[in-house]
């Protein structure tokens, strides 16, 4: 009878065992700012949890101790006492040799049978059930695991002294647990959380133009040096207001007479002196220029808005070198820095983009079977029909500002599509080509999924939102499942037209997979 005793407290080894590892995965497994939302919220057990992850390495060490010390139990009690119980079964054979060895063969029988639990019901079980439900594993042992730490801590302080003192030798340095994640980490991440619902593919492309804001530089968003509205200083009233009713702006460069930026001035000052104005015979603008700050065309749009909010300006002077001489090249608004985050912005004075999806959709030069199954030699593909049917000319810029932006970050979004883009100089018109593949192309996506339709934007260097509308509006439409579906499925380019005419200006809500 006491070795039926014996198995139970076995058993509870086993348990014990089982519970450890349940624990141990599941505070490895938990996301540490879903606890820290918890903990904010006052969720004692969570706040106890955000304790033990903070501290994670230490608990870790705490737990090994105890699936040690059940294991050991586990082996110590239950192998014996199960080989006892068999020992007499064995015995009552006829065969000789079964009765000479029957304690090796119970023990033998013993040990599989107890190891099998032990790895089945006191390590795998457990794992898969913590990787499922960690977040409630983790705030239900909290507690207890916290009283286990406070009781195991000294003789943790004794094994990890030992244990340090036989690494010493190797002079090893012990790091605290790595807690933050990369850019590439984050992408992932989002990436994931976009495809589960948790956010709107808009929102994730949001996210991915605040990644490269801080490797974008200003000469890529700038407006040209060519397209800049500015006004002489020798300006009279009425060609100064002509000026201000075609344009629409409310910041003006000003212009000295041998064509040097001197400044700026806001049509706020002219209003406020409008009746100054109106009287005088000649205008002194001299008096209400304002300041106009330079910045270089190689800062990145990061560095570029910290200017701007430590200046209190919102717009600036764009200076690049060309041929070893410093010039001119550009102008840089507060707005044209935004923009790069949030898509376009435009005023009442505005007017939306002038064409559609269908218009800029270069249907000859689009390929509905692409050979290639790695995404440069797809982009390449896509770049030569361009090259081939006339539509582009420069194609080795092309090639280069696209690839460029491929092997600094992958433009897959997910949901089986990619988006290549560059903003090209001397292009009059927006250019959208698509790619498919039918096998799939091997692109670094979020959701780890090949890519089976690649869009392929190219838009005019100065007029950067046209790329963003468009990305805007191939986001809305990829988010749609219906119609991402009718896109993966779209054989010709006609069929791709008629998704983009039915759905472009009105886009029905979908529930998202």
């Amino acid at each position: 009878m006491i070795y039926y005793a014996e198995l139970l407290i076995a058993l509870g080894f086993l348990l014990m065992n089982a519970i450890f590892v349940l624990v141990e995965f599941a505070i490895v497994k938990v996301r540490y700012t879903r606890i820290e939302e918890l903990s904010q919220k006052g969720n004692i057990n969570a706040k106890v949890a955000l304790e033990i992850l903070q501290n994670l390495n230490s608990y870790l060490a705490s737990i090994q101790l105890g699936i040690t010390m059940a294991s050991l139990g586990l082996g110590w009690i239950g192998e014996p006492a199960f080989a006892k119980i068999l020992e007499p079964i064995f015995r009552k054979f006829d065969i000789e040799f079964i009765k000479l060895y029957s304690y090796t063969i119970s023990f033998g029988i013993a040990f599989a049978v107890i190891s099998s639990l032990h790895i089945i019901a006191g390590e795998q079980v457990p794992k898969y059930i913590a990787i499922s439900v960690s977040e409630r594993i983790t705030l239900l042992f909290a507690i207890p695991l916290k009283i286990f730490y406070k009781l195991t801590y000294y003789p943790m302080l004794l094994i990890n002294g030992s244990a340090n003192l036989l690494i010493k030798p190797f002079k090893l340095k012990t790091t605290e647990q790595e807690m933050s994640h990369s850019e590439d980490e984050l992408r992932i991440i989002l990436g994931q959380t976009e495809e589960m619902g948790k956010i709107s593919l808009g929102r994730l492309m949001m996210f991915e133009h605040l990644f490269d804001f801080g490797k974008t530089s200003v000469k890529e968003v700038m407006t040209s040096s060519k397209n800049i509205a500015s006004i002489k200083s020798s300006e009279n009233f009425e060609n100064l207001i002509n000026i201000i009713k075609e344009k629409k702006y409310s910041r003006y460069p000003v212009k000295s007479e041998n064509e040097e930026f001197i400044g700026f001035i806001h049509i706020k000052d002219i209003v406020f002196n409008l009746p100054i104005f109106l009287k005088s015979e000649k205008i002194d603008l001299f008096s209400y220029i304002r300041e106009l700050k330079n910045i270089n065309e190689n800062l990145t749009l990061e560095k570029a808005l910290k200017f701007f909010q430590e200046n209190r300006i919102q717009i600036a002077l764009v200076k690049g070198t060309r041929q070893n001489k410093e010039e001119v090249t550009g102008i840089l608004t507060l707005e044209d820095i935004i923009e790069e985050l949030t898509g376009e912005i435009r005023d009442e004075f505005e007017n939306p983009p002038n064409f559609t999806l269908n218009e800029i959709f270069n249907k000859e030069s689009s390929i509905f079977e692409i050979k290639s199954e790695d995404r440069y030699g797809a982009i390449q593909e896509l770049i030569n029909k361009l090259f081939e049917n006339k539509t582009i000319l420069n194609k080795d810029e092309i090639t280069r500002k696209i690839m460029a932006r491929e092997k600094a970050f992958s433009t897959a979004m997910g949901h089986q599509v990619a988006f290549p883009h560059a903003r090209i100089e001397n292009l009059k018109k927006p250019i959208l080509i698509i790619g498919k593949s039918s096998k799939g192309i091997n692109f670094p996506s979020p959701d780890n999924s090949l890519v089976k339709m690649i869009f392929m934007i190219l838009t005019p260097f100065n007029d950067p939102t046209s790329q963003l509308t468009i990305l805007s509006k191939l986001s809305k439409i990829i988010s749609n499942i219906t119609l991402r579906k009718r896109l993966l499925s779209a054989k010709t380019s006609e069929a791709a037209l008629n998704v983009f005419s039915a759905f472009e200006n009105k886009i029905p809500e979908q529930p998202k997979n």
